[in-house]
């Protein structure tokens, strides 16, 4: 009875020392389990894009995206942001107990309001008498301007004339251009140089 009673109690002290050890000795710990991840911490953006967070999802996991600042960013249940307006937000995606948080900056598209004369050169060589058409556009924004409005200013008078986009030789020589594109109550200049042969 007493080596019974004595078995028993000894029991407890046994499965203690029954721990998985691993290789090295120490006590084995059971893995971390991962339900999502997500590779970004910081994104910029402009006024009106658009950006996909790379979630990668594990074990079929909801994945829950939330804004912090629905003025500035938005996110849908997948993680594309919209870019609302200038500014910061916090987009929190959680999925199990994981939960990533990406910075979002949002700035003005400066792009959006801008007036730009665009030339692929700025001299060109033209023969007397020959027609030419100046390979010149405006663009307000991302958009070319269809119907802009031109002024030209020659440093040496009488050597060509220019018409829209049309130039006519009168003499030999060269001048320096200055043209005054105008659009949208906004107006830029740019220079360029002919020389006729």
């Amino acid at each position: 009875m007493k080596k019974l009673l004595l078995s028993i109690l000894l029991i407890p002290f046994l499965l203690v020392g029954c721990n998985k050890k691993n290789k090295s000795g120490g006590e084995e710990q059971t893995p971390e389990v991962h339900y999502i991840d997500v590779s970004v911490t910081e994104v910029s953006l402009v006024e009106g894009e658009t950006y996909q967070i790379p979630i990668n999802i594990l074990n079929k996991t909801i994945i829950i995206c939330q804004s912090s600042n629905e003025q500035v960013a938005t996110v849908s249940h997948e993680g594309l942001v919209t870019a609302i307006a200038q500014g910061e937000s916090t987009i929190t995606i959680s999925g199990g107990k994981d939960r990533f948080t990406v910075f979002v900056t949002v700035s003005l598209d400066e792009a959006k309001d801008s007036l730009q004369i665009v030339m692929p050169k700025t001299s060109y060589n033209i023969a007397l008498g020959d027609e030419y058409i100046i390979p010149l556009s405006v663009k307000y924004g991302n958009q070319i301007v269809s119907n802009p409005t031109l002024h030209y200013t020659y440093e040496v008078e009488g050597i060509i004339s220019i018409e829209g986009l049309n130039v006519t030789t009168l003499s030999v020589g060269t001048t320096k251009c200055v043209v005054e594109a105008s659009y949208n109550e906004m107006s830029i200049t740019s220079s360029f140089t002919i020389s006729v042969y």
